[in-house]
């Protein structure tokens, strides 16, 4: 087991949803009581749905949630409104339902919906308007586990790996015969808190290489460098 990776595994999905969003408010709230504001970095894709909505309805009243700035960690080049969005996903799921004011969201595409490069230009710029220092520090990342290892958008054998001075880029990927918009790593290793949620089988043999300490691939290499918290389920674990 690498020695930066927190695990906390469950037997059931929801006993995982619940305990992360524990986590998260916990987070939040500490963020908004120390600074006034709390910024998070949401995943996308179907797990964290459950998650969202969690966060709307159990957890509506546990902070100040108009204190709270919600950015992305990646997003696929589609209009907000399309199916695919993360973006998406995010507003049905939990800003609609706590009534999150707009400018407190942040979404990587923009409607401009021509150029992803300068989305990702106008995504940093937004991201460097609060940061003190080189990188912006969220005090939550929000993260998934792909099997093949990646999270966010950053794949392996993908360019973005490889970045170290843009916070935001068109990434790639050809197995997708397509790109995505991604944070890059400085982004996710200088933030306060970073939280994976991991459910599902399909996700066992991706996960025991960060059980057993693995580096090569992206979401290896995060949980090498510093440390992560995970919430996963028994199907992902793989425990009996």
């Amino acid at each position: 087991m690498s020695a930066t990776a927190d695990i906390h595994a469950y037997p059931q999905a929801e006993d995982a949803f619940a305990a992360c969003a524990d986590f998260l408010v916990d987070r939040l709230a500490a963020a908004v009581r120390a600074r006034g504001i709390a910024r998070i970095a949401l995943a996308g894709g179907g797990t964290p749905r459950r998650l969202y909505q969690l966060l709307a309805h159990r957890y509506r009243d546990a902070l100040d949630w108009q204190a709270v700035e919600f950015y992305f960690g990646d997003e696929r080049n589609v209009p907000l409104d399309h199916p695919d969005s993360n973006f998406r996903m995010a507003r049905l799921a939990l800003f609609e339902p706590l009534g999150i004011q707009p400018h407190r969201t942040f979404p990587m595409i923009s409607d401009q919906q021509r150029d992803p490069e300068w989305d990702a230009d106008a995504y940093e710029t937004a991201l460097r308007r609060w940061t003190a220092g080189a990188v912006p520090r969220f005090d939550v990342t929000l993260l998934g586990l792909g099997s093949d290892g990646h999270f966010a958008s950053l794949f392996p054998d993908t360019p973005a790996l490889a970045e170290r001075e843009r916070l935001v880029v068109v990434n790639p990927v050809a197995k997708l015969h397509g790109h995505r918009l991604t944070l890059t790593f400085p982004v996710f290793e200088a933030a306060r808190d970073v939280v994976f949620l991991v459910l599902g089988a399909d996700k066992r043999r991706a996960f025991a290489r960060i059980r057993d300490g693995k580096s090569e691939r992206p979401a290896e290499r995060l949980a090498a460098e510093r440390t992560t918290h995970w919430f996963v389920d028994r199907a992902a674990a793989g425990a009996p």
